[in-house]
């Protein structure tokens, strides 16, 4: 039988049809027969006739039974049950009847991997074998043997007939599974076409009649490229040519852009062509879109991967987060050995602790897993995980989700931290600067985090050099080994603007300040990937410069930045408190008196209107550009005080203290900007012990360590207050001033070295702002306003000074 013809009995779907087709197969046996002269009732004839002898009827007795083997052939494999093990097992255990010595022949067919045998089934070296493959790619074969032998050659002898018949049989049953696969076919909700080899349709069911929207009337016999001419040259072309050529199946996914629809497609090979399934998948890929739209979007790296840990699927921040494109991770599995990945230690993750196979054991979510990368262009990297399994209906894991968060500004923040805090053991203990530098430097190089370091001198109010800027001009460097980095002008560009704006100055790999090019290339040049100067400032007065040096491809981002700047503060402090210290326990100290009659400065300028006395008893630095003052006022109105602060151009806060009416006055709080000589003596690390203004001509003495470049500091208060004179210089031992004062001197040690800034500030407000007054004269609100702080956070801090403070007079006490 053709393959039309059974195609269409396929078509037709009842079972006359099929019926029609397996007895087109009996006629062609029957027509055998004929053409040999020796159908069944012929031979009966010449039996009784011609007296036929042995051979004849022995001929004759073998096409009889190949005839009902056929027929028994058809009734088992024409309208096929629902499956076709039960027929081949009937037939194959009633095979050996149909042929010679049938007691001694045994039988086995293979479909596919599924094999039916008689019982005992041996192969032998004689066997009687047929093959063929079903158009679905599906083998069919037969297998007879005998084993029983002819005495005269020791053999089994097949006949002709016999031959011919298990070569039908297997074409019958081979038909038979065909049939009940096509007729499976028109019931699945999958499209089905046929191919034959010139890619002719031969094929169609209803479902793919919907697909392709063409009815199967207008296919049959067309060329799928004729029909469908956007097919040509296309993945769906390659993938059909390909199976047919290697006769292995192919799959692919096609738009079809009449239908806007998209169909999925298996490729299975056959003798003459292919079948084709495909199914509509429009609604999954617009979900994949819409996936796609999620992963794109969500500012996390997720990666998909299946049941075994291979990846499927990645979104863009994934490959930034992991430095590999998706192509490259594709199917790459988990525990591949290219994934450089260690703990908090460095050392790397073994396969049983990786929290993808902690989630495949146990089916559990694992969230928060810290670990470190390495990538592939040597950089590394911080990522936080997230992994949670995907589980099908019966508990079993489909999908593996894994979510991937950057951290390492994080966790170099945390690093930095944990370098820096044992800075402030060393600033808590310093003694002299010198020491103080060195320790602070070696400590930093001792970390992963810094490979050079040194703290360079600066003297305030001057433009950083050359020589400021080098190790041999009183700098102090981590080691000596280890070369220093810059020592031209280059330098002098950053470190000048990190004086000018108390803040630090970078520079990096990827650094795009042109400013900063040479030093960059200078510092790429000697095998570092970035450089910082952080000035050591307090109150607005700059110590000095830290330079730091590092190999980390993602070094002095803005966070470590800001980190810097603070640490640097904090060196800042320590070292503004050690000069501080040198004035008060100095055997020797510098005293300098200034006489100012310049109007830029709030009190001149308020004492001549008024024609009053001002006295200053302090001034405490709130901020970098702002001090406080606590001052008295004699000879004039506290109203008329306030109406110059309020209404020049000072911007002054003011706030009233306290009043007197006889004669006018009293106290006043009042925040300045730069605007009085005593800050500016402060910025210059000056400690001032009097300051009074008398009918617009102030009074300033303050107290130096000894050695301080005198010089300078006067040049650059004038160019602050230009009609100011330094009148006189004197040096003395502060001990001699007075022993009476020794309990004094005692409190202000533990004042200056033991209180942190805020509750020096704290404490002096609350005293020149009368808090301590019955009735106080202050609220801890107002003082709190004044200095930008919260009243709760001045409580805090005024408690604590006052523990601090009388804990360590009593100590002091008890040792004497």
């Amino acid at each position: 039988m053709n393959e039309q013809n059974r195609l269409e009995g396929d078509e037709g779907g009842d079972q006359s049809n099929r019926s029609d087709s397996v007895e087109a197969d009996s006629v062609a046996w029957n027509d055998f027969f004929e053409a040999d002269g020796r159908t069944p009732e012929r031979a009966d004839i010449a039996d009784e006739s011609d007296e036929l002898g042995e051979t004849a009827e022995r001929t004759l007795q073998e096409r009889t039974n190949a005839l009902n083997a056929l027929k028994r052939a058809s009734e088992l494999f024409v309208g096929l049950p629902d499956g076709v093990d039960d027929s081949i097992r009937t037939y194959v255990s009633e095979l050996p009847q149909w042929f010679r010595c049938s007691q001694t022949i045994e039988a086995r067919v293979r479909v596919g991997d599924d094999v039916f045998e008689t019982d005992g089934f041996h192969p032998t070296t004689d066997a009687l074998t047929a093959e063929t493959r079903t158009r679905t790619g599906t083998t069919v074969s037969m297998t007879v043997v005998c084993t029983g032998q002819r005495p005269s050659t020791g053999r089994r002898a097949w006949t002709g007939t016999e031959r011919e018949l298990v070569e039908a049989l297997v074409s019958v049953i081979k038909d038979g599974i065909e049939r009940w696969k096509i007729d499976s076919l028109k019931r699945v909700s999958d499209g089905v076409v046929v191919l034959d080899g010139d890619l002719n349709y031969t094929y169609v069911n209803r479902q793919a009649e919907r697909l392709l929207g063409r009815d199967s009337d207008e296919l049959y016999g067309e060329c799928i490229l004729d029909v469908f001419p956007e097919v040509a040259d296309t993945v769906a072309e390659k993938k059909i040519q390909t199976a047919i050529e290697t006769q292995s199946p192919r799959s692919f996914e096609r738009y079809q852009s009449q239908q806007e629809q998209w169909v999925e497609a298996s490729v299975h090979p056959s003798d003459d062509g292919v079948i084709v399934v495909f199914s509509e998948i429009t609604d999954t890929k617009v979900a994949e879109r819409e996936l796609g739209h999620v992963l794109e979007t969500t500012p996390v790296g997720i990666v998909l991967l299946d049941a075994e840990g291979d990846i499927d699927r990645a979104n863009t921040r994934a490959e930034e987060l992991l430095g590999l494109s998706r192509h490259k991770m594709d199917r790459k599995g988990y525990d591949h050995p290219d994934w450089d990945i260690w703990d908090e230690a460095g050392d790397p993750i073994p396969r049983e602790d990786h929290p993808i196979t902690r989630v495949c054991e146990t089916g559990e979510t694992i969230t928060g897993f810290t670990h470190g990368i390495t990538l592939l262009d040597g950089s590394e990297r911080w990522l936080s995980s997230n992994v949670a399994p995907v589980k099908r209906e019966d508990g079993s894991i489909e999908q593996i989700i894994v979510a991937l968060e950057d951290i390492t500004v994080l966790k170099r923040l945390e690093q930095l931290i944990e370098t820096f805090q044992p800075v402030n053991e060393i600033l808590n203990s310093a003694t002299a600067d010198g020491e103080t530098k060195q320790d602070i430097c070696e400590l930093l190089t001792d970390t992963r985090e810094y490979q050079y370091a040194r703290i360079s001198e600066h003297t305030p109010g001057t433009v950083p050099t050359e020589s400021d800027l080098q190790e041999g001009s009183g700098a102090v460097a981590a080691a000596e080994s280890v070369p220093l980095p810059i020592q031209s002008q280059t330098e002098v560009a950053p470190a000048e603007a990190a004086v000018e704006t108390g803040e630090t100055q970078v520079v990096t790999r990827n650094q795009t300040d042109s400013r900063f090019e040479r030093w960059r290339v200078d510092t790429l040049d000697r095998g570092f990937q970035g450089g910082a100067i952080v000035p050591l400032q307090h109150r607005g007065r700059v110590y000095g410069l830290l330079v730091l040096y590092t190999d980390r491809g993602n070094a002095f981002g803005s966070r470590e930045q800001t980190l810097l700047t603070t640490f640097g503060g904090r060196i800042g402090q320590v070292l503004h408190s050690l000069v501080t210290e040198r004035v008060l326990h100095a055997d020797t100290v510098v005293e300098l008196t200034f006489e100012s009659t310049d109007s830029a400065s709030f009190f001149v300028s308020a004492s001549e209107q008024l024609d009053c006395t001002i006295e200053v008893t302090d001034t405490i630095p709130a901020s970098d550009e702002m001090c406080v003052h606590y001052a008295s006022v004699r000879d004039a109105p506290l109203d008329a005080f306030s109406d110059i602060a309020e209404n020049g151009d000072w911007a002054a806060q003011l706030r009233q203290i306290r009043h007197t009416e006889d004669p006018p006055g009293g106290e006043v709080e009042i925040g300045l900007r730069r605007q009085s000589l005593a800050q500016s003596l402060l910025t210059e690390g000056a400690v001032v012990t009097t300051d009074t203004v008398t009918d617009g001509r102030a009074e300033v003495v303050c107290e130096l360590p000894l050695g301080t470049d005198i010089g300078s500091l006067v040049t650059r208060v004038q160019e602050s207050f230009p009609e100011t004179t330094m009148v006189s210089k004197r040096e003395y031992t502060p001990a001699a001033k007075s022993n009476a004062l020794a309990v004094g001197r005692m409190l202000r040690d533990i004042f200056e070295t033991e209180l942190t800034d805020r509750q020096q500030q704290v404490l002096r407000a609350a005293m020149y702002g009368g808090y301590f007054h019955s009735p106080r004269r202050s609220t801890a609100t107002e003082i709190a306003d004044a200095l930008s702080l919260t009243q709760s956070t001045f409580s805090y801090h005024l408690r604590n000074a006052q523990q601090t403070l009388f804990e360590g007079l009593f100590d002091q006490l008890q040792r004497q």
